[in-house]
């Protein structure tokens, strides 16, 4: 039988010098730009050690910072407002920014409001008041209508919790701001609008919540402060 022999075609000279061609140019950029890449590469790597070490750093912090909150939390539980309200503004002046310094700040702040010292507790809170999307803040923002409240400064402490009322972002927030902007404007003979903000809780809570009756009553009281004060 006759053998049959395979011919392996060769690729076209023109091919194998594009290919060749190709490796000398990579060659020789590589060779041009290689300080530009290892300096490329060393600056991503510093940038994820120091991403890294913040990271490590901040979790350190806030577990330093927690632990601390909690031994100047039980200097407050043993009453003594004085060591506490400092203990406090070091604490906060230390760790502001961490989530512990937020709660530091509020406890501060509720600490000066119980010393009677509201002019004091409202620039505490002020800053974390202002982010209603903070965990904390919309518990702030009550604090500072408080402090606005024993400070006497009416107008402000009832735009404080009406602004709570219309956008901090849980139910019962809103509700409890409207209560006290309500209980705010039946203390200053607003009744018409005490009744309005009872109004808007009603529409907000279903038929069958506990407490609707409540709500109910001081609605119905309010109305009818309203309409006697319409009377005279």
């Amino acid at each position: 039988m006759a053998r049959h022999t395979t011919v392996r075609q060769r690729p076209p000279a023109a091919d194998e010098d594009t290919f060749v061609s190709g490796v000398l140019e990579a060659t020789d950029w590589t060779r041009r730009h290689g300080r530009t890449i290892v300096i490329a590469l060393v600056a991503v790597v510093v940038a994820i050690a120091a991403v890294l070490y913040y990271r490590n750093y901040r979790a350190a912090l806030e577990a330093r910072a927690a632990s601390e909150l909690e031994n100047v939390r039980q200097i407050a539980a043993s009453g003594n407002v004085q060591l506490a309200a400092r203990q406090l503004n070091e604490f906060v002046a230390k760790y502001n920014g961490t989530h512990a310094g937020s709660e530091g700040r509020l406890l501060l702040g509720q600490t000066m409001l119980e010393e009677g010292n509201p002019q004091g507790a409202i620039p505490v809170v002020q800053p974390l008041a202002n982010d209603l999307n903070d965990p904390l803040g919309p518990s702030a923002a009550l604090l500072l209508g408080a402090a606005y409240e024993a400070a006497n400064q009416i107008p402000q402490a009832e735009a404080t919790y009406l602004r709570v009322g219309d956008k901090a972002p849980m139910d019962y927030q809103r509700r409890d701001a409207l209560e006290d902007a309500a209980r705010l404007k039946l203390q200053h003979n607003d009744a018409a609008g005490a009744a309005a903000l009872y109004q808007r809780i009603l529409a907000a809570i279903p038929d069958t919540t506990t407490g609707r009756s409540v709500y109910e009553m001081r609605l119905a009281q309010a109305q009818a402060q309203a309409e006697n004060a319409g009377k005279k």
